[in-house]
């Protein structure tokens, strides 16, 4: 032993540990409480203190997650973001002991109903916009649909062009005539004996019989255009047509006929409306002394002259 009377020094003395009093029959277990963990800082050694500085990076916290503080514990959070301790620990299987929880550790928050407890929540996905069908295209109209498919099926009556115009001398429709009366067609010029053909596919209503100053006529239903009086035909050049026959766009179905008083050769067209099949297109009243069903033929003459000769 040292004769030396300086006195030693001994530090604090070490820590007691007291063991925790027992639990209490019928006490409910004692809440879970965060322990707050120190961390040692170790000296920095003088030369490294104008070392650079490294920056660490935090990982973004995942959306619907908590960060535990001191003084928390599973009961409590659990009433704060509106689940259950049961909830909370089956999303994370990680804690063994639910007593146990550390400050700074992350817990995934089951059917969270409020805050998040600082954790920043990722902004939902907008849904992609449905996708728009392809526009449909506009369906022809019927009437535009009909007309069209007609158009294909028409032809002039005449296989040369007339020699004079349809729509003005004594020629046009409701041009005037003897007695009051008007013009109940349209007169198409052409030499004598000139064939004549049907402007569209038909049914002879009336095989030739006789109409004017030496002349016949001849009346054809053509589906989709009408009745159709060809005047004014040849009586002495003839083809032999029967009431009920069928004829075809272009079939030849007469000639160009002659008219005796005036030595004047042409056709004599008149139209009709459907409901004029089969009755009388002369009649003795109106301006026109026709079937109430008949229809100006300008603008189907000159359709039909436009589809042929154009």
């Amino acid at each position: 032993m040292s004769n030396d009377d300086t006195p030693f020094d001994l530090g604090p003395p070490p820590p007691i540990f007291i063991p925790p009093p027992g639990p209490v029959a019928g006490a409910p277990p004692p809440a879970p409480v965060a322990f707050v963990a120190r961390t040692v800082v170790p000296e920095t050694p003088a030369h490294a203190a104008h070392a650079p500085q490294k920056i660490m990076a935090l990982s973004a916290k995942a959306p619907g997650s908590y960060t535990v503080k001191s003084g928390d514990t599973l009961g409590a959070i659990a009433d704060t973001h509106g689940t259950t301790v049961s909830a909370i620990l089956k999303a994370n299987p990680q804690i063994s002991n639910p007593n146990q929880i550390s400050v700074g550790q992350q817990l995934k928050l089951p059917g969270a109903s409020s805050g998040t407890g600082g954790a920043s929540p990722q902004p939902s996905q907008p849904k992609p916009p449905p996708k728009k069908p392809p526009p449909k295209k506009p369906k022809p109209d019927k009437d535009d649909d009909k007309d069209s498919k007609t158009e294909h099926k028409l032809i002039f009556p005449l296989w040369k062009k007339p020699t004079a115009s349809w729509k003005d001398g004594p020629r046009y429709f409701g041009c005037p005539r003897s007695g009051g009366r008007k013009h109940g067609g349209v007169d198409l010029y052409a030499p004598f004996g000139s064939k004549i053909r049907a402007i569209a596919d038909g049914v002879i209503i009336r095989p030739p019989y006789f109409f004017y100053d030496g002349t016949n006529a001849l009346e054809v239903y053509h589906p989709g255009v009408g009745v159709v009086r060809y005047g004014e035909i040849s009586s002495s050049k003839r083809v032999s047509v029967r009431a009920g026959q069928k004829v075809k766009r272009g079939e030849h179905i007469a000639y160009v006929g002659l008219l005796d008083s005036l030595g004047m050769s042409m056709i004599h067209f008149e139209l009709y409306g459907e409901r004029a099949r089969g009755q009388a297109l002369t009649q003795m009243s109106g301006p026109y002394r026709r079937h109430p069903a008949l229809v100006n033929p300008t603008k189907l003459v000159d359709k039909l002259y436009k589809l042929t000769f154009k």
